[in-house]
């Protein structure tokens, strides 16, 4: 005699997760640097977002940047100039977060400090970013 199932919508639901945490290790696994920069975010949908953006970003020509021979812990920050967490919030794409016009290098310090506020800076590259095709 089988076992009568539990609720449906648990089964979905945690099929759907195992769906976002498989996409999660499978983009980790082609690029372990990404998987410390998103092991903290509790939010699995937020946390996939934050790799798909990382993934794009890690695709890009980033030596063509002003001091990416800085880069380092204590040196230059990769930074988005458009914030990922803000890009989450409004629905982009990661495509257009993690390309290259939204990205530059600045000294850790500013980059800490900076977080997820809009600047100036933010709002130009919000232009330059919406006229992408993806």
């Amino acid at each position: 005699m089988r076992k009568p199932s539990k609720n449906k919508t648990t089964t979905y639901h945690q099929r759907k997760r195992n769906r976002v945490l498989y996409q999660i290790r499978k983009i980790c696994k082609s690029n372990p640097k990404i998987k410390q920069k998103i092991k903290k975010i509790k939010d699995i949908n937020k946390r996939l977002y934050y790799a798909q953006v990382w993934e794009v970003t890690e695709k890009q020509p980033l030596y063509i940047l002003e001091n990416s021979g800085n880069r380092g812990w204590k040196n230059y920050h990769l930074d988005h100039i458009y914030p990922i967490a803000l890009g989450y919030s409004q629905g982009m794409s990661p495509e257009k977060i993690g390309n290259i016009k939204n990205l530059r290098f600045i000294p850790y310090q500013e980059n800490l400090n900076k977080g997820s506020k809009l600047t100036t800076e933010s709002k130009n590259a919000l232009r330059r970013i919406k006229r992408l095709k993806k």
